[in-house]
């Protein structure tokens, strides 16, 4: 149990990022929080919303402009760099997301270089270094480099690392973004062995819930600031805290939001009523698969694939309405095209009816982990977009953490459009405004019943650049394709515009 010693102290802190140039960011915002020795804390919240850099700013790496830290009564804001070297090396331990061991060095000697660097003689460093590794089942890898690890062997040497100099205090920066379901779990239970057995003060950043199931403080964080505060012994665990402190933005929200999309509107709308999502959706995916076709075109097809997303037709129905003449109630696409976009957009039903699923399982655990679904809808949201070729590991990672918060609900629309836009440095996935556009019109296609988009209304300046925005989305091999000679003939009311050909 943590004492009602305060072991960490923050107080007033401001960072900015750039500070005084036209670009600087406000990261922290006047935080203020005290940790008590042998507490188990995590900062938890979206991605971006500033809870790294408020675990920087305590072990130093990022030097805040306002304010002040204390570590063990240690004011670290004014140490200087040797100062907080030295400090890194005793008072506090630090694990990283990305492991970030010396891949020319060994297990055993990147356990213990940290020993090395405090004055251990290397003999004594390695034999206990050896009793960390055997702590953590990794003896019969001491003689191995980091790159004949396993991801989750990689992040228990980096912990066995961390306490090497027996520190009173852990902190963990995302420690189980970079692993499998079965090694993340077999980490929180080192994390809580810590904290239990040794005693130790644990600090994690996290953005799953399911991972803050040992914690015992969580601080929410969002947009550099922290916005609440709960004890999970004494509020009944951490389920109940999340659903005290979270309520309707992680649990309810989705019930309530279906409720508020539905009431007053009628077939097609009318009266004035906001959109339904299958017609925002609707209205997206027409736009997306029927570029250069007129605006006429594109109403009818947007109607009846409204009507298809409603269960009012069955799959069959709709391909033969779309193949259909214009003139007799159809949008009269060629008859591979309609095969094409049928396929398509029941792929798209499919994803939706397996995120309705996630979504119920969230509602009644809030904590189960996302790892395959998240990998699974981003590798769809990339799957006709160009930018996928230049996307890296830390990009992937940003864009799963950012579909992983939209499903979980604790970032609106655009804010998932803003993380997918910012750059990399500013825990983004650094897209171009377009294409973050389109990855977050995409997957609020998928999303379906399980929100109401924010917008209120579709606006005139979506239609009116329909045909432009279309026209610069590459869709799958098998839709994008020409449409042959005769697909003219037979339909003559229909102008297709291909920039390939053009």
């Amino acid at each position: 149990m943590p004492t009602t010693e305060a072991i960490i102290k923050v107080e007033n802190v401001d960072l900015w990022y750039d500070f005084g140039k036209p670009m600087e960011v406000h990261a922290l915002k006047g935080i203020n929080l005290s940790i008590k020795k042998g507490d188990y804390v995590a900062f938890f919240g979206p991605s971006g919303c500033g809870k790294t850099t408020l675990l920087y700013a305590i072990t130093g790496i990022d030097r805040f402009q306002n304010g002040r830290v204390l570590i063990n009564d240690k004011d670290i804001s004014n140490f200087n760099k040797q100062e907080l070297a030295y400090f890194r090396q005793t008072d506090i331990g630090i694990v990283f997301q990305q492991f970030n061991l010396v891949a020319s060095l060994t297990v055993l000697q990147n356990v213990a270089l940290p020993m090395v660097f405090r004055g251990f003689r290397s003999a004594v460093a390695n034999v206990e270094a050896a009793k960390l590794i055997k702590r953590l089942n990794l003896e019969k890898f001491s003689a191995r480099f980091p790159f004949e690890l396993s991801g989750g062997q990689q992040q228990r040497v980096a912990i066995a690392r961390a306490i090497a100099n027996d520190p009173p205090v852990i902190v963990a920066d995302e420690p189980l973004g970079n692993l499998d379901s079965e090694n993340a779990i077999n980490v929180l239970e080192f994390l809580k062995e810590l904290n239990e057995k040794d005693g130790r003060t644990i600090i994690m950043v996290t953005h799953e819930a399911w991972s803050l199931r040992d914690v015992k403080t969580i601080f929410y964080v969002k947009d550099g600031v922290i916005i609440g505060e709960s004890n999970t012994q004494a509020e009944g665990g951490v389920r109940k805290s999340l659903e005290d402190h979270l309520g309707e933005t992680l649990l309810d929200g989705g019930k309530e939001a279906t409720k508020k999309g539905t009431e007053g509107t009628g077939e097609g709308g009318g009266g004035g009523s906001a959109p339904t999502v299958e017609q925002m959706s609707a209205h997206i995916l027409s736009n997306f698969l029927l570029r250069g076709y007129s605006t006429e075109e594109l109403d009818r097809f947007e109607e009846i694939l409204n009507k298809r997303f409603k269960n009012e037709l069955t799959r069959n129905r709709f391909y033969n309405m779309i193949h259909k003449s214009f003139e007799n109630g159809g949008v009269g696409l060629w008859k591979d095209k309609a095969t094409r976009i049928t396929d398509y957009i029941e792929s798209v039903l499919e994803k939706r009816r397996n995120i309705m699923e996630v979504c119920r399982h969230l509602e009644e655990n809030p904590e189960i982990p996302l790892f395959d679904e998240v990998i699974e809808i981003r590798n769809w949201l990339l799957s006709d977009d160009e930018s996928k070729t230049r996307l890296d590991h830390p990009q992937l990672k940003a864009l799963d953490q950012a579909v992983a918060d939209r499903l979980r609900k604790f970032i609106t629309r655009d804010e998932f459009e803003l993380v997918v836009e910012r750059n990399l440095d500013l825990f983004g996935v650094g897209l171009t405004s377009h294409r973050a556009h389109i990855i977050s019109e995409k997957l609020e296609v998928l999303l379906e019943n399980n929100q109401i988009p924010e917008e209120k209304k579709i606006t005139e300046d979506i239609k009116k650049d329909s045909v432009k925005s279309s026209s610069d989305i590459n869709l799958p091999t098998s839709i994008n394709t020409d449409i042959k000679k005769e697909d003219s003939l037979e339909n003559k009311n229909v102008v297709i515009l291909d920039k390939d050909k053009t």
